[in-house]
């Protein structure tokens, strides 16, 4: 909620502001009242001055990794599963830099990853049906969580995605906020960003708050591959989705029942 030195108002993004006051018009069902100004000071985007914060130079900024470099993200694709290859020399095929506001880097980042993604095919009765590499909502969830919950004092690494050809690895920078463990980050939950969160969900890119982790492993499950992986470090967190060559899908029940 602090104002960024050296901010000001046109330092903000006009289009990307109008496309956030529509997509919460569309979240809840009825008009945003008030001018631009207004709904930022209302999300803490800006200060009463009108002068850019954190959160809102992140979301709403023209150029954020100005004011914030460590806030962008880097994809790269390796060609096996180990960040080297055979030569001994760097093993990827593809790296990308991502920067622009949150909800930017979302969509950009994704659009690398489906372009990346295998698309394969498995039979169900009598029907065949094209699956991703991995389940969509995984990749998203994952994604959106990295960019959400990261900690943005953290100035030395952005965050993260390695796509090898074995698994996906999401790294965000800053352990796990609060009270929150592996062992409880199913049950549990806590924002280190509220105000980033909260935009995020009402600009469409989170589906329910508190849930995704829950769907994540369901739909990693269910699609024939292992659970998701979290791995805790003082100063990072990763996801892990491994990929199953061999998948064989859940039947639809499955998906109704709890593990006992």
């Amino acid at each position: 909620a602090e104002a960024v030195p050296g901010a000001v108002w046109q330092d903000l993004d006009e289009t990307v502001i109008e496309e956030y006051i529509t997509k919460r018009s569309d979240r809840q069902r009825r008009r945003v009242e008030g001018e631009p100004a207004e709904v930022l000071m209302e999300i803490g985007a800006v200060d009463a001055q009108h002068r850019p914060t954190t959160s809102g130079i992140l979301l709403f900024g023209k150029n954020p990794q100005h004011f914030f470099p460590q806030s962008g993200l880097v994809f790269v694709k390796f060609v096996g599963t180990e960040p080297r290859g055979e030569d001994g020399h760097a093993g990827y095929g593809r790296r990308e830099e991502v920067g622009g506001p949150l909800a930017r880097i979302i969509e950009d980042a994704w659009a690398i990853i489906w372009e990346e993604m295998t698309v394969g095919a498995v039979v169900k009765g009598l029907e065949r049906e094209e699956v991703t590499e991995y389940p969509a909502f995984a990749v998203r969830e994952a994604l959106v969580n990295a960019v959400g919950h990261r900690d943005y004092r953290l100035k030395g690494r952005r965050i993260e995605i390695r796509m090898y050809a074995d698994r996906m690895e999401v790294i965000s920078p800053g352990g796990l906020p609060g009270f929150i463990t592996v062992d409880n980050i199913v049950e549990e939950h806590f924002s280190r960003n509220p105000r980033l969160v909260s935009s995020l969900f009402q600009w469409g890119y989170i589906e329910e708050l508190g849930l995704g982790v829950d769907r994540m492993i369901e739909e990693m499950v269910s699609q024939g591959h292992p659970p998701p992986e979290f791995k805790s470090r003082p100063h990072m967190f990763t996801v892990v989705l491994y990929n199953s060559r061999e998948r064989k899908v859940a039947p639809a029940w499955e998906k109704s029942m709890n593990e006992r």
